[in-house]
């Protein structure tokens, strides 16, 4: 059977699955696919469904995006697709209810290697939208982020406490993250994570505080990633795990203020609060916020926060009190930087991830080109959160 062929056999079985899922009174169902896109782990398929309510004698076209994995083999054992995919099925089908601020979910299948896919609602038809650019961000979309994902973590503490066992069966359902099982993407992590001291040592900046960084970062994925991953309690909560802007829609509301809805939940983990925060900041507003603002939008996600716990009756100042938070990120401040240490070449328009170099070249070479896209730019903006960290005083946990 021809690829097309395939396709096409895959696509009526799962549209007609979708079309079940808008329930008995539909007549006239006819769906189309309109484009098709990549993205780093999925292939994206964009369809229409157009059909007759019976119950309301209305027609209705509905917008859908269909996530499949990627078919190439070196880039499901470096990302763990199968991991991915599963998290994000679990997520639609244990936690995302219809009246909460993520896209409805038609439906899901959970087939690995290949033949996963989840069906989402096109939220672009409610007027979400993605930000343009993807670093350096104005303030105002930093916010209405940072007010999301508060809200976000509150909802998993609001569970812990009022629905304990419901909850721990959903973060049990979580198999893991892409940090802690692929030794190919340990070799990207550490190959990648001392590009700022080396940056630092041509420059002859302090050679004792070079050495430590150094002998730290070269051990990134274990010293810092799997370490600041693991759950601590009492703060650990529902974390998205791949917070940035890929992976935020915005909308400008009645109010005249952004709001942000979260999507992609592929890496959903059970940790602090601190991966989600240090790896937005970090990758997407370095220069305005943690130069400037960083203080002000810490407090903005903890007034998020708070707010959410209170309304739900669970507000306690002991485990959830601005410090308490503060001291997470103090703590694991260097989670952000190594992961901008890899991805912000990518982010910044320098590179892209080539799943066909990586099989012609090989995953060491390839991570040692990566490592000089950009140049002396990137290298520069990696140093100076690198010492902003140190200015801070967050990176006495790791000195």
């Amino acid at each position: 059977m021809s690829y097309d062929e395939d396709f096409q056999k895959w696509i009526k079985k799962v549209m007609s699955k979708i079309i079940e899922s808008f329930g008995p009174n539909i007549d006239e169902a006819q769906y189309e696919i309109t484009e098709i896109s990549n993205v780093c782990m999925s292939t994206i398929h964009y369809a229409c469904v157009k059909f007759k309510n019976r119950l309301t004698d209305q027609n209705e076209e509905h917008s859908i995006i269909l996530k499949r994995p990627k078919q190439l083999e070196v880039w499901r054992q470096m990302m763990g697709s199968d991991l991915q995919f599963h998290n994000e099925i679990s997520f639609y089908r244990m936690c995302a209810r219809p009246d909460e601020n993520f896209p409805r979910c038609f439906y899901v299948d959970e087939k690995p290697p290949m033949d996963s896919v989840i069906a989402l609602e096109n939220v672009s038809k409610r007027g979400y939208y993605p930000y343009t650019y993807k670093y350096n961000v104005p303030l105002e979309y930093t916010l209405a982020a940072m007010r999301e994902i508060g809200r976000f973590h509150g909802r998993g503490y609001v569970m812990k406490e009022l629905q304990k066992e419901k909850f721990f069966d959903i973060v049990g359902q979580f198999q893991g993250s892409k940090y802690d099982k692929f030794d190919e993407f340990k070799l990207f992590v550490n190959s990648q994570a001392t590009r700022a001291v080396e940056y630092l040592r041509s420059h002859n900046h302090d050679a004792a505080f070079c050495d430590k960084m150094e002998a730290l970062l070269s051990n990134a994925f274990d010293e810092v990633m799997n370490k600041m991953i693991k759950p601590l309690e009492p703060l650990s909560t529902i974390c998205h795990g791949d917070f940035t802007l890929n992976n935020i829609l915005f909308k400008r509301e009645g109010d005249e203020q952004q709001h942000a809805m979260l999507i992609d939940f592929a890496a959903c983990t059970y940790s602090t609060p601190v991966v989600d925060l240090s790896t937005y900041i970090s990758l997407c507003c370095w220069h305005e916020v943690m130069k400037d603002k960083f203080f002000d939008v810490m407090r903005v996600y903890h007034d998020a926060l708070k707010e959410y716990l209170l309304e739900a009756g669970i507000w306690n100042v002991d485990k959830y009190s601005y410090d308490v938070f503060l001291d997470d990120y103090k703590r694991g401040s260097l989670f952000g930087f190594v992961i901008a240490s890899y991805f912000l070449p990518i982010l910044m328009g320098y590179t892209s991830i080539n799943e066909q170099q990586i099989l012609e070249i090989g995953i060491t070479e390839y991570c040692r080109k990566l490592k000089q896209k950009g140049g002396d730019e990137i290298s520069k903006i990696l140093a100076d959160i690198l010492l902003y960290l140190r200015d801070l005083g967050f990176l006495k946990h790791f000195l």
